[in-house]
């Protein structure tokens, strides 16, 4: 993950996973999200209401930030191992 004007951050030894079904469906650690989303060409536009648990995880901060870049509209480019979304906000890669 990489914040708009940031230096990249390297994935922490926890489990972030992103589920598409009737709602985008996210677990940042030991969190849960969940928001509308929608998918036209190669664009993701998640909804500005991404509702997420709260515990108190040992990657807080990093959550935080991966949160709030989460909604938006996003450039999706997808190969065979990753889906990388690329926003004003910065870059998000999601790996298999």
């Amino acid at each position: 993950m990489q914040a708009a004007g940031q230096q990249e951050i390297a994935a922490p030894d926890a489990v972030y996973t992103i589920t598409f079904a009737d709602h985008l469906s996210v677990r940042a650690d030991c969190n849960m999200c969940s928001s509308s989303y929608a998918i036209e060409g190669n664009m993701v536009t998640v909804g500005n209401a991404v509702a997420c648990t709260r515990a108190a995880c040992p990657t807080m901060a990093l959550e935080t930030q991966f949160e709030q870049m989460l909604s938006g509209t996003h450039a999706a480019t997808v190969t065979a191992s990753t889906m990388t979304w690329t926003s004003p906000k910065g870059t998000i890669t999601f790996k298999r």
